[in-house]
């Protein structure tokens, strides 16, 4: 896919026009200019002899620095050989072209490989299809980004720090978070992976009162047998899978309840992982990690699934503990014990290496959960803050919905409806396309361009802005609807918008690359 276009990449034309500038210039001289990885000392020892190489001073923009009155020279150390070849340092030409060179393995100082782009390719699967992969998200760990505080203990999906440091839901996250762990899915269950699974019974806790402590009883809400315990119920573990699943019930009237997982890294190092009636995300203390999940669980069961490696690596980064999280990238760690307190009941208590589709089902669910009257998953966050991406939009207050969101929730439930067969996430899928019905400055996503083309607006800017790639994300998400549901009013919509995208694809290219958006013709702005 193409990438998106920044400050970077005007920094990189405006380069490329100096420097072609230069280029012309040092040819009037009879000197030619070449690029070399070669280290300048190696060079210069071992042309010494017949004094082919000597230093040379070169001055980056300096004619340019005199015709536009800015001090922006810039001396760099280089090589003249032979009187014809310049040797440029690449440590010079990888900040300035954002160039990546490193040493292959076994060729140091022999040979070295220069990239431009450090893009992986990831080919799909197999022909896309509604209930197959999503496009690479199988590659993505969304939960691991730097901008995601925590996997909420009591909803199950990421919650964000994009632009609210406290955290908040993003449902383009969640919608990235879900189709990751569909892929992820779909791939082993095609491949035909048995997952792992170990399941802890009452007979495996440790306890010298049991029957006072814990016993089986059948729960009437879903009529099978559980664990009801009271005070402290443990578990001794010992197990290097690291994720942790259960369903639990407090009775409100125990107390305070909760449960606690004890980690051990290979190097001895312990580790607390507590799951807790508090209100907060996450919280640290020392060593030890809180995640809450507020009174989701009084008299009600409350599904959860624990990545234990993203929970401790999460309370690490909360604290700041860079090192931590370091030593944590190479260590390994064991599940020493779980431990329930307070009182409740608890079900289906099990520990794997992964639960991708439990994982889904969770961000499935959360679309059900906060759909709201309009068909959409506002963003109750203020966006464009002080008008500092868009310098000529408005800020957008909270509770604005975005079409890159709504077409990949779309994306989501069509996958939740194949997998489940649950009539609910088509029915949330359909009702989804409200806000694509309504013009974006009446509080839907529809723009449209040169009173001819309907576009899908992934931020809802006046004057519009027409980002590309939330437009096409869009696009799949009724394409999915549209293949899934053939009667839904998906079709109409996905064909206004892959006729716009027929029409207006050729304003977006920028020669080596795409632009992000159409500020620059609708705002009159770079």
């Amino acid at each position: 896919m193409n990438r998106r276009v920044h400050f970077k990449d005007f920094a990189l034309l405006t380069s490329f026009i100096v420097g072609l500038y230069l280029f012309w210039s040092w040819r009037d001289g009879s000197v030619t200019t070449y690029v070399s990885t070669t280290r300048p000392k190696l060079i210069q020892e071992e042309h010494q002899e017949d004094e082919g190489a000597k230093e040379l001073a070169c001055f980056i923009n300096r004619d340019v620095s005199k015709n536009i009155g800015l001090r922006a020279t810039r001396k760099i150390d280089c090589l003249l050989w032979k009187g014809s070849e310049v040797f440029v340092p690449f440590s010079f030409l990888k900040s300035f072209y954002e160039l990546v060179g490193a040493f292959p393995d076994g060729q140091a100082e022999q040979e070295f490989d220069i990239s431009t782009s450090v893009s992986k390719l990831n080919p799909p699967n197999g022909p896309y299809n509604p209930h197959g992969e999503f496009m690479h998200f199988i590659s993505f760990d969304v939960e691991g980004r730097s901008r995601v505080l925590c996997v909420s203990a009591g909803e199950g999906v990421p919650v964000s720090t994009q632009w609210d440091p406290k955290g908040y839901f993003y449902p383009t996250q969640i919608a990235q978070f879900s189709l990751a762990h569909y892929s992820a899915w779909h791939r082993r269950k095609s491949m035909k992976f048995e997952d792992s699974r170990t399941f802890l019974r009452l007979e495996d806790a440790r306890t010298e009162e049991q029957e006072n402590v814990a016993k089986v009883v059948v729960d009437d809400e879903i009529n099978a047998p559980v664990i009801q315990f009271k005070d402290t119920l443990e578990f001794d573990l010992s197990s290097t899978k690291q994720v942790l699943s259960l369903d639990l019930k407090i009775d409100p009237a125990g107390g305070g309840t909760g449960f606690r997982i004890l980690l051990q890294l290979d190097s001895g190092e312990q580790f607390s992982l507590s799951y807790t009636q508090s209100t907060k995300f996450i919280q640290a203390k020392e060593n030890m990690f809180i995640f809450g999940f507020g009174e989701k669980a009084n008299n009600r069961w409350l599904r959860l699934t624990r990545d234990l490696y993203t929970d401790l690596r999460k309370g690490l980064a909360s604290m700041g503990d860079k090192t931590g999280i370091k030593r944590l990238k190479k260590a390994r760690f064991k599940v020493i014990s779980l431990v329930l307190y307070g009182a409740g009941k608890v079900a289906n208590v099990s520990l794997s290496d992964n639960e991708h589709l439990r994982m889904f089902i969770h961000g499935a669910n959360w679309f059900i959960n906060n759909q709201d009257s309009e068909g959409g998953w506002p963003s109750n966050v203020v966006f464009n803050p002080g008008r500092k991406k868009y310098p000529k939009a408005q800020q957008i207050q909270p509770g604005w919905y975005g079409a890159m969101c709504q077409g990949q929730a779309i994306s989501v439930l069509c996958r939740a409806y194949h997998a489940t067969r649950d009539q609910r996430y088509l029915e949330a899928a359909e009702a989804a396309l409200g806000p694509f019905l309504l013009a974006s400055q009446d509080g839907g996503v529809k723009a449209v361009f040169m009173q001819m083309y309907d576009w899908y607006e992934e931020y809802p800017t006046q004057p519009s802005s027409f980002i590309l790639n939330g437009f096409i994300y869009s696009l799949i998400g009724l394409y999915d609807l549209s293949v899934t549901q053939p009667a839904s009013k998906a079709k109409v919509l996905y064909e206004r918008g892959i006729k716009s995208l027929e029409a207006m694809l050729p304003l977006y290219d920028a020669g080596s690359a795409t632009f992000y958006d159409l500020r620059h013709v609708s705002m009159q702005t770079s």
